[in-house]
């Protein structure tokens, strides 16, 4: 049983159902270390198995040579580098890593990371499981079943309200609560091809009584300029959906791990190094790993340079004769469309070569109160009539969605005329902006009582670009 991920912090979860639209936002989390209590593990601890002679148990360092040599014998990764890499992660501790041993054997392991994730302007604590793996004779005794629960504590005891998981075994998750809950999203096409694209695109009328442009220029990244892949970071992912938060220390570690080939940055003017603070001639970078952009990132009002980039990265492809340029960004990245117009392929399903991604809300009834606010701001910008209610029957229980001036409330056993039904993984889709809502109920899998509950639904749900960057996740 395998999957894989990658995230971290904490936090007192509230628990009020009921709340108005002047919340304060969620305190930032630090990371705390999983401790043996946090999973329950008593004495003596639960065992489990047709012996009783598993158990499970927060890894230690000294458990870190006999893990990688678990997981290569399963995986055929990390490599040596890439386990190395994630001892230094500045979030990580050993105690992350959960272990099935039978005696003094380690038979599974799991590892739980938990981060910030950005959405729509606030910081949600969430939590990524991988490397979820049970040797071969013993997946007949519940390890990987016991392993799923114990990770789970663990995160709810962290903090985390979300947990993500990238696996090709969904049936195995989906048993336990688990849904598919995030789309891929790249493109890719010949890199003569979009070089092609972009000069037709850059053609326009010369207008003599114009301003000269500020040329860009693109280059390698330089490691004193850090402090420039940060601030457009920062600024980029404000009000994006899914991407995690970053701090120096993270920061440090990402680019020190080279997961990289090359990092390119576009300077507005002439070439400088940004080294004060009160300068910032770099509007953008790209990260570039065997023709594929992990991440491309451009300060607002310099849109102009993710072109430039993508140029660049093109003909670094076809200076290393790779034939063809992958893009991954967010499925509203205007790029795709250049890659689309060059005759590429996009990605933007659920299912890549057979693998998902997978997220888990554990309280979600909590996640909607918690989302009030931001359903309070896209009634108004909708410019629907307030006041405003939407029913919605979950798995028979029933409750109503009440959109006044200035407050938003959840009623209990209330209903109404015009409401949704669906189950749990239904809501957690349309809470994470996974679905499109016209389209669920078009195949079933929601039911709206009114064309009315439909369209206000549309409103308060709206399909979202939720995406999480590849470059956290690259292995070493």
């Amino acid at each position: 049983m395998t999957s894989t991920a990658a995230t971290r912090s904490k936090s007192d979860r509230q628990t009020a159902l009921a709340t108005d639209t002047e919340t304060s936002p969620p305190r930032s989390r630090r990371p705390v270390a999983v401790t043996e209590s946090v999973l329950g593990a008593l004495s003596p601890p639960h065992r489990f198995g047709t012996d009783q002679a598993f158990r499970i148990v927060p890894a230690r360092a000294g458990d870190h040579h006999d893990l990688h040599a678990l997981l290569t014998s399963i995986l055929h990764q990390p490599s040596s580098a890439e386990f190395h890499a994630q001892l230094d992660d500045p979030f990580y501790e050993p105690s992350d890593r959960l272990l099935v041993k039978r005696s003094s054997q380690i038979v599974g392991h799991a590892r739980v990371s938990h981060r910030e994730m950005q959405f729509a302007g606030r910081l949600l604590p969430v939590s990524t499981l991988s490397d979820l793996v049970v040797l071969p004779e013993y997946r007949n005794e519940g390890c990987a079943r016991e392993l799923l629960k114990a990770a789970e504590r663990s995160i709810i005891e962290s903090g985390s309200q979300i947990a993500f998981l990238r696996t090709r075994q969904p049936e195995f998750f989906a048993r336990y609560g688990w849904t598919i809950g995030v789309r891929h999203s790249y493109s890719t096409a010949g890199a003569r091809d979009i070089l092609s694209r972009l000069q037709q695109r850059e053609t326009p009328a010369h207008n003599p009584l114009a301003p000269d442009a500020i040329p860009l220029n693109i280059r390698m990244w330089r490691h004193v300029e850090l402090s420039a892949l940060t601030r457009l970071y920062s600024q980029r992912i404000e009000n994006a959906y899914g991407s995690l938060s970053r701090t120096e220390a993270y920061w440090q570690w990402l680019v020190s791990r080279r997961a990289y080939d090359s990092i390119y940055v576009a300077i507005n003017g002439p070439d400088k190094l940004e080294l004060d603070d009160a300068l910032t001639p770099i509007v953008g970078y790209a990260v570039m790993r065997e023709g594929r952009i992990v991440e491309l990132v451009t300060a607002p009002q310099h849109d102009n340079a993710a072109a430039k980039l993508l140029a660049r990265a093109c003909g670094d492809a076809i200076e290393h004769d790779l034939h063809h340029v992958r893009l991954d960004a967010a499925p509203n990245e205007p790029l795709h469309q250049i890659l689309a117009e060059a005759g590429g392929r996009q990605c933007f399903g659920e299912s890549d070569n057979g693998e998902v991604t997978m997220v888990k809300v554990f309280d979600p009834m909590q996640l909607l109160v918690d989302s009030f606010e931001l359903m309070h701001q896209r009634v108004k910008a909708a410019g629907l009539s307030l006041p405003c209610d939407l029913g919605l029957m979950i798995e028979g229980q029933r409750y109503a969605i009440s959109i006044r001036q200035r407050t938003v409330k959840l009623l209990h056993e209330k209903l109404g005329r015009s409401y949704l039904e669906c189950g749990f993984h239904e809501l957690t889709q349309l809470l994470l902006g996974h679905l499109n809502v016209t389209e669920a109920v078009n195949a079933g899998k929601i039911i709206a009582s009114t064309r009315v509950a439909a369209d206000t639904a549309s409103v308060i749900f709206p399909q979202l670009p939720f995406w999480r960057p590849a470059f956290d996740d690259l292995p070493a």
